[in-house]
């Protein structure tokens, strides 16, 4: 049981960021004070289920009426083992979860820091449009969103493969085409890009609106499709197929990390929800445990 401190603040991004065909450029965030340490949480519009004012009465209540056992810590298990499960633990959704984790996490990396890993994370960089290309010369992978001009994307591809012939290339259709468009796509990919320029083509990122599009597309094309939106469901009967980018707000640090270790074979990328930085050391962690990934954790604030 502890002392917490908590208020709100708005705080601006670098820059704009795309939620659920939104742009917003400030947001709202709770301050959780613990332990002389500030976390900042927030939530997206549209994209997480709680509200700032929900969270905030939970993660008071844990932090004010819990005692924590750090005698026997497993990152695989809800809250890292230090409470026991009760009808109140059991209840908290998943946003609820993955920012207690994140606060517990700090304070564990403060108390136990042998059990965490110094090692480098690999972080792809973003695309957006507008930005110099030039800044891209000495990148090994980039994310970019599909433009609904095909042969925008096309053109692009072309222009940085020519920069910087090693990029790598990740991207992301984000539920916005059906099954003819991205056929259309593939052949032109296939046949008016760089041969090489299509070999490096990592992945696209759940590019359909009908989720089931993904099991004809892969009978025709040479390209992965990755789970992102629809991990939820991929998890319970993963496909090894499919790479999964994972957004550990939506689910908690403990069940990507349990996920994880029990899913070796499976590729997965994290993937931040435009967290503070204070958040993202739950993020660095689990990305660590797949120390060969390109990650999707760029900073905003």
């Amino acid at each position: 049981m502890m002392d917490v401190k908590l208020s709100f603040e708005t705080l601006s991004y670098i820059k704009p960021v795309p939620v659920r065909g939104k742009v917003i450029s400030k947001n709202r965030f709770l301050k959780v004070t613990i332990l002389e340490r500030d976390y900042f949480i927030s939530v997206l519009p549209g994209f997480h289920e709680s509200s700032l004012e929900e969270l905030s009465l939970k993660i008071n209540k844990f932090f004010t009426n819990y005692h924590l056992n750090f005698s026997a810590i497993d990152f695989e298990k809800r809250f890292f083992n230090l409470v026991g499960p009760d009808a109140f633990l059991n209840s908290l959704k998943a946003e609820a979860l993955f920012n207690i984790e994140a606060i517990l996490l700090g304070m564990i990396r403060t108390t136990h820091p042998q059990l965490f890993s110094h090692e480098e994370i690999l972080i792809n960089d973003l695309y957006r449009p507008g930005d110099d290309l030039g800044k891209f010369k000495d990148s090994q992978c980039v994310k970019i969103k599909i433009d609904h001009n095909l042969l925008a994307t096309r053109n692009l591809l072309i222009e940085l493969h020519q920069l910087n012939p090693q990029l790598k290339f990740r991207l992301d259709g984000n539920r916005q085409f059906e099954l003819n468009e991205m056929i259309e796509f593939y052949q032109i990919l296939k046949t008016q890009i760089p041969e090489r320029a299509f070999h490096n083509i990592d992945y696209i990122e759940e590019p359909f609106k009908n989720f089931y599009d993904t099991l004809v597309f892969e009978k025709r094309a040479e390209i992965p499709v990755a789970i992102d939106e629809s991990f939820e469901q991929f998890a319970i009967k993963p496909h090894l197929a499919w790479p999964a980018v994972i957004k550990p707000s939506l689910f908690g640090i403990s069940f990507v990390s349990f996920w994880l270790r029990n899913h070796p074979e499976n590729r997965a990328v994290i993937s931040s929800s435009f967290e503070h930085p204070t958040i993202m050391e739950g993020l660095y962690f689990l990305a660590r445990k797949r120390s060969m990934e390109f990650h999707g954790l760029s900073q905003f604030l």
